[in-house]
């Protein structure tokens, strides 16, 4: 069962505050520089200091592990298609700035732009959330990931729904 959380949520505008919410499920303190706990073997820097192609390369180094890496956990085959997207190079470091950039990329997928202009409802929007993020519960209560890789859901649905309160008044 998910815990009951008191959510960390930091940040100037909503959706930095959005985000912020989504980390503290994911990775909790760990912050930018994250890497999924079942991961055996690490990268040798932080992910911060490393670059997206060094990223890329820990990764086709060290098969048969969990790659989750960054803020927001990202999974190989999503940091690919969203460096891909937003045309970056393998050079580019994996800074704060950029992490935050792929996650609002993740955030237009789940349909931010829809809620916030009240075309879709928040029960929705929080599910296509929870769709991409394993840490989030969906409105069953479950990540929608469950049991999958070891994943499940780190917040309640009433953690989820009063940290989405706090965001959007």
């Amino acid at each position: 069962m998910p815990r009951e959380a008191i959510l960390r949520i930091e940040g100037g505008d909503a959706r930095a505050r959005l985000r912020s919410l989504i980390a503290s499920a994911e990775v909790g303190r760990a912050g930018y520089d994250a890497i999924q706990h079942g991961a055996r073997r690490r990268p040798s820097e932080a992910p911060t200091r490393m670059t997206i192609g060094q990223i890329f390369d820990w990764v086709a180094r060290t098969p048969g592990q969990p790659h989750a890496i960054g803020r927001y956990q990202f999974i190989p085959p999503t940091l690919r298609n969203l460096v891909r997207r937003s045309g970056l190079s393998r050079d580019t470091r994996f800074s704060p700035a950029v992490q935050d950039h792929l996650a609002d990329l993740l955030l237009a997928d789940a349909g931010i732009a829809r809620f916030e202009s009240g075309r879709l409802g928040r029960r929705d929007f929080m599910n296509n959330l929870a769709r991409i993020w394993a840490g989030l519960p969906s409105s069953s209560g479950r990540s929608h990931y469950h049991g999958v890789a070891g994943n499940r859901a780190t917040i309640s649905w009433v953690s989820f729904e009063r940290g989405m309160d706090a965001i959007y008044r």
